[in-house]
């Protein structure tokens, strides 16, 4: 029998998934493989420099929508502990970035522009709120840290009358260790995310 169509179908079926694995997965090697430590109930997660806490194997945590626990789901079965990072890339640099490059391009890099690029004012105190690092290089550039040793760059040119604003977006050379391509984009949406977030409450 053919599964119904239902409008949560792109992330009820993948977080059913993924809960599923949980379920059968094993909290030491999970604690090992990603360098964290387990309390008998889950994990101790720092995000943006916030700490969340993942029930293990339940991952029912309040605060945590669909597309995170898949996010982070995904991390917990699949990431490991990221190396000691070399340098910043681009996302095309990194393994199959060249794949899911207009995907990232349309869904973050666009997105920064789009919102903050006649906004730069608004965009350097939301950073700023966020413990973002202000990076000296050419354009409004902020450095997120957005899990320990993981790092991600936002760089935003303004626009004018005449110009149209542009943005990049960097990564930490480790980041192929701890998230896959198409992860690596939701990772800048989350960003993207608190970031609004931030700037509602400012």
């Amino acid at each position: 029998m053919e599964t119904p169509y239902r409008a949560d179908n792109l992330t009820q079926a993948p977080l059913e998934h993924y809960l599923g694995r949980l379920r059968t997965a094993d909290a030491s090697e999970i604690a090992g493989r990603l360098g964290l430590e387990w309390d008998g109930r889950g994990f101790a997660l720092t995000v943006l420099g916030e700490e969340k806490h993942v029930n293990f194997p339940a991952f029912d945590d309040e605060g945590w929508t669909d597309r995170w626990r898949i996010l982070f789901g995904r991390w917990l079965l699949e990431g490991k502990k990221p190396a000691p990072m070399r340098e910043f890339v681009t996302y095309s640099q990194m393994p199959w970035g060249e794949t899911y490059n207009e995907k990232f391009r349309q869904r973050c890099i666009l997105r920064l522009a789009g919102t903050y690029g006649f906004r730069v004012g608004v965009y350097r105190a939301i950073c700023e709120a966020m413990g973002a690092r202000r990076v000296q290089a050419s354009g409004e550039c902020y450095e997120f840290e957005f899990m320990p040793g993981l790092f991600v760059r936002f760089i935003l040119w303004e626009g004018d009358e005449e110009f149209a604003a542009t943005a990049q977006i960097l990564f930490s050379d480790n980041f192929p260790d701890a998230f896959a391509a198409e992860d690596r984009v939701v990772v800048c949406e989350y960003i993207l995310g608190e970031m609004k977030r931030v700037g509602a409450a400012l």
